[in-house]
Formats: structure tokens, sequence, C-alpha cells
């Protein structure tokens, strides 16, 4: 059985919603990082950074967002929602995986760097990801064109909930894709789970 260490209103809905889109049975386990149930010895040794998520395939362990949903989709999904090794959208799909954590999140949620610019800081700077990730959503409707991946799910996870928070620009391409994401039913069952109603009220 798979287990997902879990905690509502973090990043665990990204791998979560992966789960869901798939259909594989799951079991979540509970690691609410504000009852600091994170730094426990026992999920310690799952994650010695104390971070959520974290995965548990039958003794498979996997941390990190996207090593988790690259994890799950090639064991669950590949050649579905994963492209298969020798498909040519297969190097793009790695990219956008990659950049969802390498590039997005650090240019959307962090500060700019006063005095440094994009050749000093490893993920460039806020206005190029942004410019970059339009790009690739016109005509879209997806990452990889007509084709929804786990690129879509990584990335778009992270997107969602920086759109949400209103850190990212309200560009006609972004909120095409923000309704597109957020209208899968996988996605609507996750976000129950992440921001339950009795907590998070709409």
């Amino acid at each position: 059985m798979i287990r997902l260490f879990f905690s509502v209103a973090t990043r665990s809905f990204v791998p979560l919603w992966l789960l869901e889109e798939l259909g594989t049975p799951y079991e979540i386990v509970d690691t609410d990082i504000r009852a600091g149930r994170n730094k426990a010895p026992d999920y310690l040794r799952i994650n010695p950074m104390g971070k959520v998520p974290a995965l548990d395939d039958n003794g498979a362990i996997v941390s990190e967002v996207p090593a988790i949903c690259l994890y799950l989709a090639d064991r669950y999904g590949y050649g579905a929602l994963a492209p298969e090794i020798d498909d040519r959208l297969r190097g793009p799909y790695l990219k956008w995986c990659v950049f969802a954590t390498a590039v997005f999140e650090p240019a959307t949620y962090l500060p700019p760097s006063s005095g440094k610019d994009a050749v000093s800081i490893g993920w460039g700077n806020r206005e190029t990801a942004l410019n970059m990730l339009e790009a690739a959503l016109t005509p879209g409707p997806w990452l990889l064109g007509e084709r929804f991946s786990v690129a879509d799910i990584v990335l778009g996870g992270l997107f969602a909930i920086a759109y949400f928070n209103k850190l990212v620009d309200p560009r006609p391409a972004f909120a095409a894709y923000n309704a597109r994401l957020s209208a899968r039913p996988a996605f609507q069952r996750a976000a129950e789970i992440n921001w339950p109603p009795s907590q998070f009220p709409r």
C-alpha cells in the first residue's frame, strides 16, 4: 500500500492530486506540521529534513515533490501520464517537472534579490520564468500541448497555489490554465482533502 505523509494546506497537495489522477489505492498518514508531527523521530527516519510530503511505497521511500511525482508517474502511469523514455515529449516533460521547484517556486515565492542579476541566481528571474511559462501555455492547453501529463500536476499544482495567493500575474493564459487545472475532478477531490471546508471555508 502507498502511504503519503501529508499535512493539510501544504505542497502535499501535489502528490495527493497525482494519486487521485492515477486511481491507485493509497493511505494518508497525518503528519501535521502545525502540531509538529513532521519533527517526530519516526517521521525523521522517513525524511530527515522534517518536511512534507514524503512517500512510502511498500518500503520505497521518496521525498521532494518532483521526485515523488516522477516516481509515481513512472511506476503507475508510465506511457499515460508520463511519456515513455523514447517519446519525444519525455525531455520537455522532465524539464517542466524540474522547473516547478527549481525555477518557478523560488522565482515566484522569494522576494527579488537586490544587487544580483539573473546570471548570479540559479533560477534566473521572475519575469523570464513567467514569460517562459506563458509561452508554453500559448496555445496550450497543457505544458505538452494537447497532452495532459504529470508535468501539469507538478508545476500546475504549485502554480494553482501561487495563483490563488496572487503571487502570479493575472495574465489571460494563466487564468485559463488555472481554470483548466481546477476543473479536473481529481484536482477537486485532492483540494477537498488539502483545504478541508471545515478549516478553510470557501
